[in-house]
């Protein structure tokens, strides 16, 4: 008998391609219940499928994954995972074209896919929680989602998030909303006034639900000409469009404190229980690794969405937030032999001025903001060149944001506090940067230049005793010469030369890089790879008034003239590269003395 047969039952059944084989082998981790975690990925996308898998292994979490082409299936079967070939995978001359504007051929024939897959499953009588592979799991949410006993206990119906509510959902949906904090109270009625998100979608095998996830696909993958689903380019804009009313907004109605929204599109209202996953508990990019809005809620999430994040929006991008917050599973420990240099991080001593300027109450502005990204990229600017030089890994230290960054300059971020607006209640400024808004993760990953991220440093092998070492820095007329430690100003070859004595310890700790090197040996070639690698990415923003008078209290008229805009609606900060090594190895500080 097969799963179908026998709920929880395991067969003894190798991975041979159907869904059948998948959902017996997942069938163990379902621990009875029947509900399964769904998600599909090609191999071009190989990294975040490990990524994904291990952190569903890791939860404990039944899951299944749907294998776009052959190579990620053979990837995930030789891993243990429960895969199964698409009819994408069995079809021939398919590829997969993941660009994010989800509007070529390849995407939509994939969304036709995957959400007909979706309706299969769910018409097995599993509930399905349907899930991109960019989203990590940090533990099951299998109990609270079918409200067991176990979750009860957590979630009962005086908690701020009730499983009971959940319950009786026929579909539940994720939320590109900002506040997490605002959620809480808000409910519905707060998840229902943004845009609800596909890439964590829950469907129970109701029968509504199952009309639903049929619907679904059937409006997704043949839409009737001239319906409202004609011409949308993705199932997330097709989910929003089926259940919001027309020529309305939000066209869902909802109860602050409830999590069941309670008017919907006329096709659905009164057919359909619809609920919203709370966003503090299934946490969109910006939530998680911007606001870390988990820790200012005490909240414990079961899964964080890496939306939101910036540079190409792509596996590059998610993959940097996820190794930041040491949520990357897809790369192996650090060699024994490796050697890195890390930068620690410490406020220059011009933004600690600008900083005292202002009050720490009132720093979070464009001024301080724009002072921070200055001094660290003239800083990296010598830590780079001395980890070259030193032939170690240049592990990136946790800078302080003063400000956020947005996806594009269509919002007056100055008028909410320098957070992206929507996101203000959460008052998480300053936060540590995600390298996204220092850096192009892009850039770096195209240079094939290797670094590693603060969260490396938590690696058990890097904690143990004398793992790390930590290089004192002295200004050179007062040098001790102490082992260990080098002279401001000094040259790549003589730093070079005073730490060989530690060259088998793993970790060299810099406290700061200003004024640390003077010059170095290959500078024109070095120069060449910081002019590409340590530029600050665009930031620009509306002004809610003229730029010249918003913006007067924190930049001088001549910086908003540099930035574009005096007397205009929109402003674009100018962050300069660090000073270049001269080539001639005459002396070249990254600050001022």
């Amino acid at each position: 008998a097969s799963l179908y047969a026998s709920a929880g039952r395991r067969v003894s059944m190798g991975l041979d391609g159907t869904l059948e084989a998948a959902l017996d082998a997942a069938a163990p981790a379902m621990r009875g219940l029947r509900f399964v975690l769904l998600t599909f990925g090609n191999a071009a996308f190989s990294e975040l499928l490990r990524n994904f898998c291990a952190h569903a292994r890791r939860a404990g979490a039944a899951h299944v994954v749907g294998a776009v082409d052959v190579g990620a299936f053979e990837l995930l079967r030789e891993s243990g995972s429960p895969c199964y070939k698409t009819p994408l995978a069995l079809a021939t001359g398919y590829s997969l074209d993941g660009a994010n504007s989800h509007s070529s051929g390849s995407w939509k024939a994939f969304a036709a896919m995957r959400t007909g897959e979706v309706a299969r499953v769910v018409a097995t009588g599993l509930d399905v929680l349907h899930i991109d592979t960019d989203v990590v799991l940090l533990r099951d949410p299998a109990p609270f989602c079918m409200c067991t006993a176990a979750a009860r206990a957590e979630f009962g119906d005086a908690s701020r998030f009730p499983c009971s509510a959940l319950r009786a959902a026929d579909v539940a949906v994720s939320s590109d909303n900002m506040g997490p904090s605002r959620s809480v109270a808000g409910g519905a009625a707060y998840h229902g006034a943004g845009t609800f998100n596909s890439g964590i979608l829950l469907f129970r095998a109701t029968a509504a639900g199952r009309r639903f996830a049929a619907q679904w696909h059937r409006n997704v993958a043949s839409p009737e000409r001239g319906s409202r689903f004609w011409g949308k380019t993705s199932d997330q804009q097709v989910f929003n469009a089926m259940v919001r009313r027309e020529r309305q907004w939000p066209g869902v109605g909802g109860r602050r404190g409830e999590w069941i929204m309670r008017r919907l599109h006329e096709d659905w209202d009164g057919n359909l229980s619809l609920g919203a996953l709370p966003l503090p508990l299934f946490m969109n990019g910006h939530g998680y690794f911007v606001q870390a809005a988990h820790r200012s809620l005490q909240v414990s999430p079961f899964a964080v969405h890496a939306t939101y994040s910036l540079d190409n929006h792509d596996g590059v991008a998610k993959r940097q937030r996820f190794r930041e917050a040491a949520l990357w599973a897809a790369a192996p420990p650090p060699r024994p032999e490796a050697r890195y240099l890390a930068l620690n991080f410490s406020t220059p001593p011009l933004v600690q001025t600008k900083i005292d300027k202002y009050g720490r109450a009132n720093a979070a502005n464009i001024d301080v903001h724009s002072a921070a990204l200055n001094a660290y990229v003239a800083e990296l600017r010598d830590a780079l060149a001395l980890a070259r030089a030193l032939g170690r890994t240049l592990v990136l230290p946790r800078w302080t944001c003063w400000c956020d960054r947005m996806w594009s300059g269509s919002d007056d971020i100055f008028h909410f506090g320098c957070m992206y607006p929507g996101s203000q209640d959460g008052k998480f400024v300053p936060f540590a940067c995600p390298m996204d808004h220092v850096l192009s993760p892009a850039a770096w990953a195209k240079a094939e230049v290797d670094y590693r991220d603060a969260a490396i440093l938590d690696q058990p092998q890097l904690r143990a005793s004398g793992a790390v070492v930590d290089v004192g820095l002295e200004p050179r007329p007062g040098w001790t010469r102490k082992a260990g430690s080098l002279p401001l100003g000094t040259s790549a070859a003589e730093a070079r030369e005073l730490l060989k004595p530690l060259a088998a310890t793993p970790v060299l700790r810099l406290p700061h890089a200003r004024g640390l090197l003077c010059s170095i040996d290959d500078a024109a070639a070095f120069n060449s790879l910081a002019d590409k690698l340590l530029r600050i990415p665009t930031w620009c923003a509306k002004c809610f008034q003229p730029c010249s008078k918003e913006l007067a209290g924190w930049l001088p008229a001549e910086e908003i003239r540099r930035g574009g805009g005096w007397d205009k609606m929109s402003y674009c900060m100018k962050v300069d590269v660090p000073p270049k090594f001269d080539a001639g190895g005459a002396c070249s500080l990254n600050v001022q003395p």
